[in-house]
């Protein structure tokens, strides 16, 4: 009898040592979304270094400003109606400029176009050392667009105005007094053709005064295969109004979303038919899908459940902490 004790006694210690407690499945299930969360918010943290460190240089090109402007080239460009450098048949060591008809001081312009020069070998080199980055630019209030790669200048209309953009005043006097990297992290259509995409925007200024807008630009399908179709597990980025930014089709399936079945996410926020409303979970056909994201955002929630024709779903869920994101992972 008190072999049979001390078996049971025993064989409960061995049950209840090989048993993990729930701190430990908690950090099991978060384990590949943290993963996941940190290297992109790494990558992030070395794009705003990045253009940190470009508006310093952009800085420098307004100090002693008399000597620049006559050392500088002023043949490099030449405007013909709105533009220099327009693809196609553009320079692909120059940026394109874009000077919209609504632009009045012609002086200003001149001037700034001669001074910041020197930043097309500088944007140049980062689109090559950041892949990432699709597109980089300024714009300034006397609109005036520097941007690299070249693009077709056509595809703007001739009298836009750059500054009512959130490219633009994101980065100006009222909307980030801290003068700090700011994100626009609610998905935009590039108006030079390039798709879907979020920018981070930096404000450079000079005595006082703001001359530009720096903006780096990363499309939507940058983060897809750059970051969402290098990992296997079902991940799913929404941004804080409960629109998919970038995700796996069968993630985005589960949620009661459009099916891809026959149609890749990629193909579909490239193509001109995409509507942002279609890919939101508020907008789900699904009633359990706007509730769960009701709880994700609204409320923090992190574990979540759905059911799926009998199934049950486990959802993990993380805020970001760059960006007003949140990456789900759908687990079947």
């Amino acid at each position: 009898m008190k072999s049979l004790f001390y078996f049971c006694f025993f064989v409960s210690i061995c049950l209840f040592s090989c048993s993990p407690p729930k701190e430990s499945e908690s950090t099991t299930d978060f384990f590949e979304i943290n993963s996941f969360i940190s290297l992109l918010e790494y990558d992030l943290g070395v794009i705003e270094d990045e253009i940190v460190r470009l508006g310093r240089f952009s800085e420098e090109l307004f100090v002693d400003k008399k000597t620049k402007l006559a050392n500088a080239d002023p043949d490099k460009y030449k405007i013909v109606g709105v533009s220099a450098n327009s693809e196609p048949g553009a320079n692909p060591e120059k940026s394109s400029l874009f000077i919209p008809t609504i632009s009045t001081n012609k002086e200003a312009v001149k001037e700034l176009i001669l001074l910041t020069n020197p930043l097309d070998d500088e944007f140049k080199r980062i689109v090559k050392e950041i892949p990432v980055i699709s597109q980089v630019y300024f714009n300034s209030k006397y609109h005036l667009n520097r941007l690299y790669p070249p693009y077709d200048v056509n595809l703007l209309e001739p009298d836009i105005d750059v500054t009512n953009f959130n490219f633009y005043y994101q980065g100006d006097e009222k909307n980030n007094p801290s003068r700090a990297p700011a994100w626009v992290d609610e998905i935009y259509i590039d108006p030079v053709g390039r798709g879907w995409m979020i920018t981070l925007t930096y404000p450079v200024y000079a005595e006082e005064d703001l001359k530009m807008v720096l903006g780096f630009d990363i499309t939507l399908n940058d983060i897809i295969e750059n970051y969402i179709n290098k990992t296997s597990n079902q991940l799913l980025i929404i941004d804080g109004t409960g629109t998919v930014v970038a995700g796996k089709a069968k993630a985005i399936e589960a949620l009661s979303l459009p099916s891809l079945k026959n149609y890749t996410y990629t193909q579909t926020i490239t193509s001109d038919s995409y509507r942002k409303e279609d890919f939101n979970l508020f907008k789900s056909k699904d009633k359990n899908v706007r509730i769960i994201a009701d709880k994700i955002i609204n409320s923090g929630e992190e574990v979540l459940w759905l059911s799926e024709n009998n199934t049950k779903l486990k959802i993990i869920a993380k805020k970001m902490s760059k960006l007003d994101w949140y990456v789900l992972e759908i687990q079947f």
